[in-house]
């Protein structure tokens, strides 16, 4: 493959939402932006508080409402926000929220608070840079403690200088956060590892255990060379990275990439992508994306779920190369300058499924990564809408993943 297709081969599966201040709607996403969502929606982004209640992914209680008319829409996600509207403003669909449709968060938070032992589990984020100074984050970033800061030398001898946190294998430095251009690769980090702290959003794996490895390999464009991830992923596993989140895809298949991914022993977790250039869903077992239609068996490729306990419209399905449905829409996180912002697209589901993994990982040293992807899609949680549409036929059940072949608890 020509390094022209290769400069082709990663687009974002990034949601065309995402509400970063208290001004505009920014679209991260060039490439695939969805159309229907014009959302008018804002947060006190540098609130004290915690976000928990707009968290309808961890507990969802039908409260959440979408209004969508022909120019905008408006969200209203609990009883202490909503966005309101323009008295003149024309309701043509009301999409409610479904009591129940969620991860099963608490009680899997519960069950892992009683679990004996933890362990240190780290996540490889393959994506943009991530804002590792955001509150929410700083606990839960991963440390090279072989490699001394600011020393300029490579102390680990891994070919990488000074790679405390990560690398950036954009431009080759140890720069892993750029600016504003890493709102996605901070967007993801705060599902899978943001503070329990009762401040801002709430993460789904303990940052005391858990750590994010952040690698950039996506530009401020939203696109990466296929040869960077290639090595980003190589350094993952070199690093001891044991879970590998992909938000990313495109229609080009990369046998190099492919090969790579079946001899690593690490689980990867990637979106199923975001729809055709209109912005609706299509079936990858017909038209396959890549890296998520790979057929490898240390794969888990997801699509996203909306908080009506449907696929979004824009969420890629198919009945042989996605595996779970996991909440995708308007999921609110961190994102740079310290502030919380919402997103839409597979991009969001798959670090729901990541930091799933990550959480049973810490603390059940029995799983291995193959049965970890086996507790994920035994126990996914059986949703008529899914039938025929992901290979489980369910969504992502954190609490029954966790508590698989444990006597007394679960699914046994």
């Amino acid at each position: 493959m020509g390094k022209g297709l290769r400069k082709r081969f990663i687009k974002i599966f990034a949601g065309g939402l995402l509400l970063a201040g208290l001004s505009e709607v920014v679209s991260m996403a060039p490439v695939r932006e969805y159309k229907a969502f014009h959302t008018a929606v804002y947060l006190d982004v540098r609130a004290e508080g915690s976000l928990y209640e707009h968290q309808w992914a961890l507990h969802n209680t039908g409260r959440i409402k979408l209004e969508e008319g022909a120019e905008r829409s408006v969200l209203s996600s609990g009883p202490a926000f909503d966005s309101g509207r323009d008295p003149g403003f024309s309701v043509q669909r009301v999409t409610m929220g479904l009591e129940g449709a969620d991860i099963h968060a608490e009680a899997a938070w519960n069950l892992y608070s009683q679990m004996p032992e933890k362990r240190p589990v780290v996540v490889a984020l393959v994506d943009t840079g991530v804002d590792i100074s955001h509150p929410d984050l700083q606990n839960g970033i991963w440390i090279n403690t072989d490699e001394i800061p600011g020393d300029g030398i490579d102390n680990d001898q891994n070919g990488y200088i000074d790679d405390v946190y990560g690398w950036n294998f954009c431009n080759g430095s140890n720069q892993i956060y750029v600016g504003e251009e890493d709102d996605h690769g901070t967007h993801a980090a705060g599902t899978i590892i943001g503070n329990w702290d009762q401040k801002g959003i709430t993460g789904i794996a303990d940052s005391n255990y858990v750590k994010i490895m952040v690698l950039k390999a996506l530009g401020s464009d939203g696109k990466g060379d296929s040869s960077e991830v290639i090595e980003a992923i190589r350094y993952a596993q070199a690093n001891g990275a044991s879970i590998c989140n992909l938000s990313f895809g495109a229609d080009i298949y990369d046998p190099q990439l492919a090969e790579l991914i079946q001899n690593s022993n690490m689980l990867f977790v990637i979106s199923a992508g975001n729809g055709d250039s209109s912005g609706f869903g299509f079936d990858i077992d017909q038209t396959p994306i890549y890296p998520a239609a790979f057929t490898n068996e240390n794969i888990i490729s997801v699509a996203n779920l909306m908080f009506d306990g449907t696929l979004h419209p824009s969420s890629n399905y198919g009945a042989q190369s996605v595996d779970l449905a996991a909440p995708g829409s308007y999921i609110v996180s961190t994102t740079t300058n310290h502030n919380y912002g919402y997103m839409t697209g597979t991009s969001m589901a798959a670090p729901m499924v990541s930091g799933a993994a990550a959480l049973i990982s810490s603390c059940r040293a029995d799983l291995t990564m193959t049965d970890m992807k086996q507790a994920l899609l035994y126990s996914a949680k059986k949703l008529e809408s899914l039938d025929g549409k992901v290979a489980s036929g369910g969504m992502l059940d954190i609490y029954g993943a966790l508590s698989y072949q444990i006597p007394g608890f679960g699914l046994n």
